[in-house]
Parts: structure tokens; sequence; C-alpha cells
């Protein structure tokens, strides 16, 4: 107020979520399923923009698995939202487990 008019310059920083990635109107979250889930299949329960909600996990899923779900990204500015991309990530039991390995040792040897 009083002054001369000009141009004002603002810089936004943005703060990298601890659980969500952004691509475009995208959104990527990465989910951690027991071994037995990625081999049998289940349900489990993961967090989008909304909250949480149970997702099926296909029968024999492997950690470079993708599963989309729809409209479940950003707002789009006209009309509906972007898709959120859950990552499989298989997580093996904490401190081993003695009986899943010597199962897996006979399989190696048989």
């Amino acid at each position: 107020v009083g002054g001369t008019a000009g141009d004002a310059l603002v810089t936004i920083h943005f703060k990298v979520h601890p659980r969500f990635r952004l691509e475009g109107r995208d959104v990527h979250v990465d989910l951690p399923v027991e071994l037995s889930d990625a081999v049998l299949g289940g349900k489990q329960e993961v967090e989008t923009l909304d909250g949480r909600i149970a997702v099926k996990i296909p029968a024999w899923s492997s950690s470079d698995r993708v599963l989309r779900l729809k409209e479940k990204g950003l707002p789009l500015k006209a009309a509906g939202r972007g898709d959120l991309y859950v990552h499989v990530r298989i997580m093996l039991p904490e401190g081993g487990d003695r009986e899943l390995e010597e199962f897996l040792q006979k399989r190696k040897q048989a």
C-alpha cells in the first residue's frame, strides 16, 4: 500500500512426502507384503489420499508388480482424479524362518 507497482516473485518449496510419490496427477505408494500373501494371494490395507482401503494381492505377486487403483490419485481441474499405483514390496520374515529355509533348501536340491 502506497508503494510503486511491480512484480512479486514467489518461490514455493515442496516437501517430499514420506509415503506418497507424485507423477503428474498420479500417486505412487509402496506396499510391504508378507511372503505368504505374495505367493498365496490375499487382501491388505493400503494408505490412500482419502484414508485406508483394502486391496487384493493376486497370488504369485512379485516385488515388481504394480496394482492400479483408478481415480484414487490427485483431483483433476476439470473432473475426475488421477490414479493410485501400488507397488508391491515383498517383506521376508524378521529374524528368519527356519522351516521356510529348510523347505527352500530341499526345493533347491531337487
